[in-house]
């Protein structure tokens, strides 16, 4: 406890060692949630919905592409015990990026996992069916949340104490 505080004072004062000690904990308490979140997601049931619309939605008032930013756009239908939903989630991950980064979202539109009869596999909460995802979280996206998490930790040892 007494380290804490001394980072507390440190950073009160304005330290560049007690800020990047704090700044480092919120990083690991908020990507720690984050991957509790993405656990309880992995354990979502699922249920068939229809895809009514997937796309690349560009946004901003920039006239060159290059200058635009692009989000996954979907909406979908699914029912869960006999009520009918509406989803507009793709996945955990929302990703905002700009022209030269669209490939990444249309990779997440193609992990979709589509049905030969031409409906899509929906991830819904079962205490809450009205909150729904396209796409799991996968193992990749966890060890990435982990390791966000831990990493500010390795450089705040590797500058202060090393």
């Amino acid at each position: 406890m007494d380290y804490f505080e001394r980072m507390w004072v440190l950073a009160a004062n304005g330290n560049g060692q007690g800020v990047f000690f704090w700044c480092a904990v919120y990083m690991l308490v908020m990507l720690l949630y984050s991957l509790m979140y993405q656990i309880r997601v992995t354990s979502w049931p699922s249920t068939e919905g229809e895809l009514i619309k997937d796309r690349i939605r560009e946004f901003g008032y920039a006239f060159a592409p290059s200058d635009k930013e692009y989000i996954a756009s979907v909406s979908y239908t699914y029912v869960v015990q006999g009520n009918e939903y509406v989803g507009k989630r793709l996945s955990p991950w929302l990703f905002i990026t700009n022209n030269n980064a669209k490939f990444i979202l249309k990779k997440q539109l193609n992990s979709v996992l589509r049905q030969s009869s031409g409906l899509v596999t929906v991830y819904y909460n079962p205490n809450k069916p009205s909150k729904s995802y396209l796409i799991k979280p996968g193992l990749t996206g966890k060890f990435v949340t982990a390791a966000l998490a831990v990493i500010p930790f390795l450089m705040y040892w590797q500058k202060y104490y090393v």
